[in-house]
């Protein structure tokens, strides 16, 4: 269950931050900063790569030894 919520975690602030950095990039191309949701598809991809490092991160801190994860 701990592993879920790591994943879970994960996701919510990579994807938050994903978003932001997207923003950026249109606010360089286009002038000026306004937060809007990317394209279906484009979003689609940046949620996929989000999770594959979200599901990563989640295995890395689960294969921890059990004395550093009772720390965290």
């Amino acid at each position: 269950m701990g592993n879920l919520i790591v994943t879970g975690i994960t996701f919510g602030v990579f994807m938050t931050e994903a978003l932001i950095h997207y923003n950026m990039g249109q606010a360089k191309a286009k002038g000026e900063f306004k937060l809007t949701m990317p394209p279906a598809q484009e979003l689609a991809k940046i949620a996929a790569v989000t999770a594959t490092f979200s599901v990563v991160t989640g295995l890395l801190v689960k294969a921890l030894p059990k004395d550093v994860q009772s720390k965290l």
